[in-house]
């Protein structure tokens, strides 16, 4: 039986809503209806956005802000970071900690997050919602704001960004067909041109999508998800001629909308914000993990959801093996990170999970990233990592999930009437800073309690923090083994910022 777990949110934020200033009437814009377009370029690197492959994006980053310290969240996969764009929270917080993740009532499944079904199955089966914290779907719903989704993401990414859209009467449109779409979408996909196969393709077909159905008169907030250029990153490799086209197609894409935005009527009242999720770098080497671990006697009885950033249940949760586990991944030349979770005290040389904010019930026991460096591949970008034979990857594609710089750098760009033009800011910022600041250019509740803050030096009513800010460093070492992860600070904000193994 589904149980309803808003947790009183829609009451207490209607009573909010009532109070709350509106974003217009505070700039003095009274009857002119705020709205935001969020669009994704799903793993897209800072440093591939170039006039020669992304005009577009270079032409819409002169017209606004640009933040280049940006940073995504740990494990920097896609749904976990779809979950922090969509609550402003870390994943401590909202409880989707992995791409893979052990189910929460039987940790020897693995779901597969990337299924609606199976974290549908999984909210049925432990009566408890995928996403504990409530997203900008939830919160426009309650204050009675419309919200749509169009993504050519996978069908769980898709649910996670709406995952209450068909009760909130809201529009979802997925490129993966109507099973993946809300009761609204499905209308509304029946009478598009059916989506390619080819994902590029999709992507441009989901852009042309929103473009022509909701330009005109866009609801309060629009996510238009993009697959690109994380799919030819993993399939052709970063950099790669064939992903240079992509990206090139979706930019495209994109340059159609920012065309007739600008010429439209909804120049002054749609604000734009450009992100990516997380980055690439390359891989330089393989190695089965599940095959190594499946040898072990330290982890009899265990379960590994494998992956180049892994997981390892341990059952009970029984601390001497949780250490016994940590210790023979150190021991590895092939494992990046190892963290263990918050009720076992690591070993030497191990971190807790709560340095990369993962800390969560939901947590395997034990979290690795596979070993990565910061040396350029041989297309001459920075960052190189290890593959997990299960991933399907060949050397030389692309992949993403650790804490390399090249992974957690993303791209974050915003523009429109209430956004100032030509700045660069230099604060630290991220993910879960996106679901605020979209609350706040709409005067909607919300975004107080989130992890995140509101951008407001990127505001033009806003000003400069008032916190100062400045690194941290969480270190441990052990017997031939060393790490050390970098965060930012400012106030209660923090954000990750790299992490790496180091020489010893």
């Amino acid at each position: 039986m589904r149980t309803s777990h808003d947790g009183g949110w829609a009451a207490a934020l209607r009573h909010r809503e009532q109070v709350a200033p509106k974003f217009w009437e505070r700039q003095g814009k009274a009857g002119v209806m705020q709205s935001v377009l969020l669009v994704v370029f799903d793993g897209l690197r800072p440093d591939r956005v170039q006039q020669d492959v992304t005009p577009n994006l270079v032409r819409f980053a002169a017209m606004g802000t640009r933040v280049p310290g940006a940073r995504s969240v740990f494990p920097s996969e896609t749904r976990v970071c779809t979950a922090s764009v969509a609550t402003g929270h870390h994943p401590r917080r909202h409880g989707l900690v992995a791409n893979r993740m052990l189910h929460p009532s039987d940790p020897q499944v693995v779901v597969e997050t990337g299924s609606a079904a199976q974290l549908r199955a999984m909210e049925q089966t432990i009566g408890q919602a995928a996403i504990l914290k409530p997203g900008l779907s939830d919160l426009l719903g309650a204050a009675g704001r419309d919200y749509a989704v169009f993504s050519s993401g996978t069908t769980g990414q898709t649910f996670i960004l709406a995952p209450r859209a068909q009760a909130l009467g809201q529009t979802v449109v997925s490129a993966h067909g109507a099973a993946a779409c809300s009761p609204a979408g499905a209308r509304l996909l029946e009478r598009l041109d059916p989506p390619p196969a080819d994902s590029a393709a999709r992507a441009v077909w989901i852009a042309d999508a929103w473009r022509t159905s909701m330009l005109d008169s866009p609801p309060a907030v629009s996510v238009l998800w993009l697959c690109e250029p994380d799919s030819t990153a993993h399939q052709l490799g970063l950099d790669s001629p064939g992903q240079r086209h992509a990206l090139r197609e979706v930019d495209a894409a994109f340059g159609r909308i920012l065309d007739d935005w600008v010429a439209g009527d909804q120049r002054d009242s749609l604000q734009i914000i450009v992100a990516s999720d997380h980055g690439h770098v390359t891989g330089d080497g393989m190695v089965g993990v599940n095959t190594l671990l499946s040898r072990r006697p330290e982890l009899a009885g265990c379960t590994s959801t494998g992956g180049n950033s892994g997981g390892i249940g341990v059952p009970g949760g029984e601390r001497e093996q949780v250490v016994a586990v940590a210790e023979f991944l150190m021991r590895q030349d092939w494992i990046g990170h190892v963290f263990t979770a918050e009720a076992a005290e690591p070993p030497p040389g191990a971190l807790p999970c709560s340095a990369v904010m993962v800390d969560h019930p939901r947590t395997a026991h034990v979290l690795y990233t596979l070993r990565n460096s910061a040396n350029l591949a041989p297309n001459g970008l920075g960052g190189t990592s290890l593959l997990d034979t299960a991933s399907h990857l060949s050397v030389g594609a692309g992949t993403h999930g650790g804490l390399n710089a090249g992974e957690m750098a993303t791209v974050l760009m915003l523009a429109g009437s209430a956004i100032r033009a030509g700045v660069v800011t230099g604060w630290p910022a991220g993910l879960v800073d996106i679901a605020p600041t979209i609350l706040e250019l709409l005067g909607v509740p919300g975004g107080v309690s989130m992890d995140g803050r509101v951008l407001r030096e990127t505001l033009v009513a806003g000003t400069e923090p008032v916190d100062s800010y400045g690194p941290e460093t969480w270190e441990a070492a052990g017997d031939g083994y060393a790490q050390r992860v970098a965060r930012m600070r400012m106030g209660r904000h923090v954000w990750l910022d790299h992490g790496l193994r180091e020489a010893i």
